[in-house]
């Protein structure tokens, strides 16, 4: 089946073909050290995972010393301590944004309150993540990170990415409705001539080159009237996995395998691995809800 969208022909057979495939990286890769290429971390939306949180939080602190960090807690515990006793750290009190979205689902998010929810949602995370470039002063990389998410070692990034993520996800996944919810996306994305199309996901945890996410975003900002009906036709769009590529695709950047994530989930060896960012990383959670 070929699929017509923009200047691209895409032709689908169950898996994609280049450059739709998973792993799409070169294999020259850049140190990012921390010094000589700088680092922010933000933490967009923590809420009532204490443990997992501060022992992620303690483990980036020990591996990059000098990387400012910002945090967010999404109507969540209030974190103002961390700043006296981690350092170069700025804490905020953010509204709930996940508790409504928490009702949304594949069959009702083009509901009316639940397009308001999930557009609150993404203008959250635009705010959040300006707010935090701004406090972690520019850096070259920004690294977003969650309660389960685990830095266990500095990790690289291909030369040629400017955003990073599993890549695990296509748009042929069930169920079928979920493909026609994508073409229907990349129609309203190719609107914009800087664009390139999404059917291959999965930035989380997001790490991208904030030179280029800026220029990204003031594209989304200049186009906002087009591009925010995607909430209405795909559903999740609102989700780091998706928005994060979504932005960088509209500058014409794809999202770059990264062969540094373990997920425990998926992987039940991932202790003896050498991955340096562990995702779906949940053994200090307690019985609060994960949101």
């Amino acid at each position: 089946m070929n699929i017509q969208i923009g200047d691209y022909d895409l032709e689908i057979e169950g898996t994609f073909d280049d450059p739709l495939i998973q792993n799409n990286c070169n294999d020259e890769k850049i140190l990012i050290d921390g010094k000589k290429i700088t680092v922010g971390f933000i933490y967009n939306c923590v809420y009532k995972q204490r443990k997992s949180f501060e022992y992620g939080l303690r483990s980036i602190r020990n591996l990059y010393p000098d990387s400012p960090i910002y945090i967010v807690s999404d109507g969540g515990y209030d974190y103002q301590y961390l700043e006296d006793e981690i350092g170069n750290l700025k804490f905020e009190m953010g509204v709930d944004t996940m508790g409504p979205y928490k009702k949304v689902d594949f069959n009702n998010f083009t509901q009316k309150e639940h397009q308001e929810s999930i557009k609150n949602n993404i203008a959250a995370t635009v705010d959040r993540l300006e707010k935090g470039i701004k406090y972690c002063g520019n850096p070259d990389w920004i690294f977003m990170s969650e309660p389960d998410v685990l830095l266990r070692g500095k990790f690289s990034v291909p030369k040629n990415a400017k955003i990073l993520g599993s890549r695990l996800n296509e748009a042929s996944m069930p169920p079928s409705v979920r493909l026609d919810q994508w073409i229907e996306f990349n129609k309203i994305l190719c609107e914009v001539d800087t664009s390139i199309p999404i059917f291959r996901w999965g930035a989380v945890p997001p790490i991208f080159h904030t030179e280029t996410y800026l220029k990204a975003i003031e594209i989304y900002k200049s186009n906002f009237d087009t591009l925010t009906k995607i909430t209405e036709v795909l559903y999740g769009v609102n989700c780091y996995d998706i928005i994060m590529p979504f932005f960088f695709s509209l500058i014409g950047e794809p999202e770059i395998f990264n062969s540094e994530i373990v997920e425990c989930l998926r992987n039940h060896n991932w202790k003896n691995t050498s991955h340096p960012i562990v995702h779906q990383w949940r053994e200090l959670y307690g019985d609060d809800d994960h949101y």
